[in-house]
């Protein structure tokens, strides 16, 4: 069975914004960025965050593995573009934490797409999740 959020879930609370470019290789034969592209600036935008909060992601600490992911697409994005990503916390569990994302045409002052991913923090060695990393846990008020 696959659980999905709900489509009128809150967003959660703003914890990150960046903008990223769109580069010619984002697009596909179609001329607009692929849908992979937008789960890739999803992508980004958590490792900026996540990142920028000084929490290490690569081994030997635990990684970020993602429980879900889904994107719903509003309008194409294209070359040449910018896109404003904001990323909201949702629910926060053990260890892991829910994200919504708002990604918006810069240029076109435009919603692109909407999406949500369901991070967790994984012990790689012990084939695990593992809690989330304090600092995390006391930024969105989970402590």
């Amino acid at each position: 069975m696959i659980r999905v959020v709900s489509e009128d879930a809150p967003l959660g609370a703003l914890v990150f914004t960046t903008v990223i470019p769109v580069r010619w290789g984002d697009m596909d034969a179609e001329g607009h960025v692929n849908n992979t592209g937008f789960f890739r600036f999803m992508e980004e935008t958590r490792m900026r965050w996540v990142s920028g909060l000084g929490i290490p992601t690569v081994p030997p600490h635990p990684v970020i593995v993602l429980l879900n992911a889904a994107c719903h697409y509003h309008r194409p994005l294209d070359y040449p573009a910018s896109v404003e990503v904001s990323l909201h916390a949702g629910r926060v569990g053990r260890s892991s934490v829910q994200t919504h994302y708002r990604l918006r045409h810069v240029e076109a002052d435009a919603l692109c797409a909407e999406g949500y991913a369901t991070l967790v923090w994984y012990d790689i060695t012990e084939q695990k999740s593992v809690p989330l990393p304090d600092r995390l846990r006391n930024l969105l008020g989970a402590a």
